[in-house]
């Protein structure tokens, strides 16, 4: 049993920390017993939990006490202790990233009393350069030293399947049951689309980039022969993959959280000789998780390209990107004043109403889109300027499949869709009506002016929640 309790308390528990920042607070102790102390620890770190195998990280460690404390002694320890740079706080599918201060008093012969607080982390910057992964720029379906590789290998297994079945007839048929499938398999999946396609070049542009960038990459290839294709694509994913237990028990779990499908062209005929070239220029979502790797807690964004030929096997390829910060500290706007932070209203003017005619959404849209990591100040922007109602410019991503029952602003026989502004890339949870259904669908990736008015602010998605207006 613990001869005595821990309890932290944290200066700011609200606040949001980015890496490198120093986190301060105090430690209290109750003893419930005359108690020998060899060693009042306290850190900050961070640690996984979800359905992987749990990693952890300490960025600073210092020991507050060493000493006694007697029956009923109520003690109080500052501490201040430097915030983990990297990885991020992350709360998903399958995994969950936190940060933590950490207590510990080392008690000789019982048990160690421990004590917990979590906090939230936001990185400036990436992991060090030396431990990230490096995306590079991958080119051609397949090789010609590899094919060689793939041929000579191919001569030795069947000369082995010779030799078996020479030596041992029965032992060669099974052999060849197991071996001649594998080859068949490898063939059709890799040398079948380049004896149309020939060699096929993919480079990825931007193998490293934050939220709301760019993406950016080149495919180009010269049919040898005449055929038709169904579609040549390009998906960005990203996805969470976990792995739980070890050796023969070891289980990989992978959760696809996000997709962004772009077709570079459809359904059409390839001339023999006649090259075919596609620069790929589209935006990842300001508000996508960043790229990490913990042990056994990864989170990937790849793009997979695909020429999708019809009665033949496809070609593919994935490239991996990283999506990392951009190293702009988080921004603080001096106001608290959510009038004065958006352009303020003219002198008798109540600042609790303000007047849509005196802002337009662009500029709504840029000062949430500046103060975006500052949850504090996002919540006093959405208060001031919600129930004003704008003309909107909006691309739609994909619409949500939850019901009205989950969100009690969407519309009866109506949609919840995730859209994003022009400019900038502001997040939105669109509310449309059953009405504008077929106008939303027809608008596609082209730009789709709306009016609606603004709601409240989806926390847990970090979006601009907007009720559209029918006309």
């Amino acid at each position: 049993m613990a001869k005595c309790d821990l309890s932290i308390e944290l200066d700011h528990p609200e606040r949001i920390y980015s890496g490198g920042d120093k986190i301060t607070g105090t430690l209290h102790v109750l003893a419930d017993a005359d108690v020998k102390c060899k060693g009042l620890e306290v850190s900050s770190g961070w640690r996984t939990h979800g359905r992987g195998n749990i990693a952890r990280g300490t960025a600073e460690s210092i020991t507050l006490f060493v000493g006694e404390w007697t029956a009923g002694q109520r003690e109080s320890y500052r501490f201040e202790l430097e915030v983990a740079d990297w990885p991020p706080s992350y709360h998903g599918n399958y995994i969950n990233v936190d940060h933590y201060i950490d207590a510990r008093a080392k008690i000789p012969w019982a048990f160690d009393p421990k004590a917990s607080k979590e906090f939230v982390m936001r990185p400036v910057t990436g992991p060090d350069p030396a431990d990230a992964q490096v995306a590079t720029a991958v080119s051609g379906c397949i090789g010609y030293g590899l094919v060689a590789l793939v041929l000579g290998l191919m001569v030795v297994a069947f000369g082995f399947l010779l030799v078996t079945f020479v030596v041992n007839p029965f032992a060669g048929l099974v052999a060849g049951a197991i071996i001649i499938p594998l080859f068949g398999f490898f063939a059709a999946k890799k040398l079948l689309p380049k004896w149309l396609l020939g060699n096929v070049h993919a480079e990825l542009l931007t193998p490293q980039l934050a939220p709301g960038d760019r993406v950016r990459a080149r495919l180009a290839f010269q049919p040898k022969r005449r055929f038709t294709i169904n579609s040549i694509s390009a998906e960005l994913t990203g996805t969470e993959v976990c792995v739980s237990g070890s050796g023969s028990n070891r289980t990989t779990h992978r959760h696809t959280f996000f997709t962004d499908r772009h077709e570079l062209e459809g359904q059409s005929t390839l001339q023999a000789g006649d090259r075919k070239e596609f620069n790929l220029d589209f935006p990842i979502p300001g508000d996508v998780p960043y790229s990490f790797d913990l042990a056994d807690n990864d989170l990937n964004w790849t793009i997979e390209l695909r020429v999708d030929i019809p009665r033949w096997p496809d070609w593919t390829q994935s490239l991996k990107l990283l999506v990392h910060p951009n190293g702009q500290p988080i921004e603080r706007p001096e106001t608290t004043e959510p009038h004065a932070a958006l352009g303020g209203a003219g002198e008798g003017t109540d600042a609790a109403s303000p007047r849509h005619d005196e802002i337009t959404f662009a500029e709504t849209a840029t000062h949430l889109w500046e103060a975006r990591r500052d949850a504090e100040q996002v919540d006093l922007l959405v208060e001031a300027v919600t129930g004003m109602t704008f003309e909107i410019d909006t691309f739609i991503e994909r619409r949500l499949l939850y019901s009205g029952e989950e969100d009690p602003h969407v519309y009866d026989d109506g949609y919840a869709v995730w859209a994003r502004h022009s400019d900038p890339p502001l997040p939105l949870v669109l509310y449309v009506p059953h009405e504008l259904a077929d106008e939303f669908e027809q608008a596609g990736r082209d730009l789709w002016r709306c009016r609606g008015t603004i709601v409240g602010w989806d926390h847990q998605h970090r979006r601009l929640q907007i009720k559209v207006l029918v006309r």
